[in-house]
C-alpha cells in the first residue's frame, strides 16, 4: 500500500477542525452561562450566538443554540424566556422587545425571524411592544417570518418553511403560505 500525503493531510485537517469546533462550543457555553440571567443544565451554545439583553434572558435545561442566533431588544424591559429542550438553528433572529416566551420542546429552523414590536410607518418612532408566546412543542420551518400581529403560536403547531405568519396560530394547526393559512390540523383533519 502506498503512502498518500493528500489523504493524511485531509484527515489531520478534519481532526483539527473537530477539536476547534468542540473547543469553541465549550468556550461559548461557558461565556453564556456566566452572563445570562439563568441557564439550565445541559445547554450548548455554538460560537457566534448573541443576546442583546443577557440580564433579561432565562433558558431552561438541554437547549441548543446554533451559530448566528441573535436575540435583541429595542427596550430595556424586553425579555426572553426559553423552556426545556428548545433548539434554535442558524441565523435565527428573536426580537425580545415586547417579551418572548418559548415553551418546552420548541424547534426553530434556520433563518427564522420573530418580531415582538411594531413602530408603524415611521422607523424612528418609539417601538410598540407586543408580547408573544410560542407554546410547547411548536415547530417553525426555515425562513418563516413571525410578525408582531401574531401573539401566540399554539401547542404542537407547525409553521411551514417560508411562511409569513400574521395572526395567531391555534394548537396543533399546520400553517403555510404568505400570509400563512391553516392547511390542516395535526389530528389529520383538513382546514375548513
Amino acid at each position: 500500500m502506498r503512502y498518500n500525503p493528500i489523504s493524511l493531510s485531509y484527515w489531520i485537517a478534519r481532526a483539527v477542525a473537530g477539536v476547534l469546533r468542540r473547543t469553541g462550543r465549550v468556550w461559548a457555553t461557558q461565556i453564556h452561562r456566566a452572563t445570562l440571567k439563568s441557564v439550565g443544565a445541559g445547554c450548548v451554545f455554538q460560537p457566534g450566538v448573541r443576546f442583546g439583553r443577557p440580564d433579561q434572558t432565562t433558558i431552561g435545561d438541554h437547549c441548543y443554540f446554533w451559530r448566528g442566533c441573535d436575540a435583541s431588544s429595542e427596550r430595556s424591559d424586553g425579555y426572553l424566556q426559553i423552556g426545556d429542550g428548545v433548539q434554535i438553528n442558524m441565523n435565527t433572529h428573536l426580537d425580545m422587545t415586547g417579551g418572548l416566551s418559548l415553551g418546552d420542546g420548541v424547534m426553530i429552523s434556520q433563518d427564522v425571524l420573530v418580531y415582538t414590536h411594531d413602530h408603524g410607518l415611521d422607523p424612528r418612532s418609539v417601538p410598540q411592544p407586543i408580547g408573544k408566546e410560542i407554546a410547547t412543542g411548536a415547530w417553525i420551518g426555515a425562513r418563516a417570518v413571525i410578525m408582531p400581529s401574531c401573539r401566540r403560536i399554539g401547542t404542537g403547531a407547525v409553521i411551514g418553511a417560508g411562511a409569513i405568519v400574521t395572526k395567531d396560530v391555534p394548537d396543533r394547526a399546520i400553517v403555510a403560505g404568505n400570509p400563512a393559512r391553516i392547511v390542516r390540523m395535526r389530528d389529520g383533519n383538513s382546514a375548513k
